[in-house]
């Protein structure tokens, strides 16, 4: 096997399956009463489209993460974990319906979990 079949990008189908685990994710996000204040006056498909981007680059993809620096777009918006984690767990469950390998899964989870500090303004790896 070559490295490109090696990435967590690869094994989740590329671009256009990564995109659609994305739309499915916000569906579900949206629809969470814990999340869905984040988004209200959000450009719904910017967001997707830069959620996208950066999943496929921390995923292994070749595209380039365009967005915000992710500790300036996220600050002072009252991310904690637990808000984190309910994103996440949508995520998780978008991955486990599609039938991804847990391995996979556990995978995505630890790519996510390195930006945690960025996300949650936390300042140390207990916050």
């Amino acid at each position: 096997m070559n490295s490109e079949e090696e990435t967590l990008y690869y094994r989740l189908g590329g671009s256009e399956e990564i995109r659609q685990i994305i739309d499915d994710m916000y569906d579900r996000v949206l629809a969470d009463p814990l999340l869905s204040g984040f988004f209200e006056n959000v450009d719904m498909t910017k967001q997707r489209q830069m959620q996208t981007e950066f999943i496929a680059a921390a995923l292994g993809g070749p595209e380039k993460y365009g967005g915000l620096d992710l500790a300036y777009a996220h600050a002072g918006r009252g991310i904690t974990t637990l808000h984190l984690s309910a994103f996440v767990g949508h995520l998780l469950a978008v991955l486990e319906e599609r039938g991804v390998s847990d391995n996979d899964i556990h995978g995505v989870v630890t790519r996510i979990n390195t930006y945690a500090n960025d996300i949650t303004g936390a300042t140390s790896s207990d916050g």
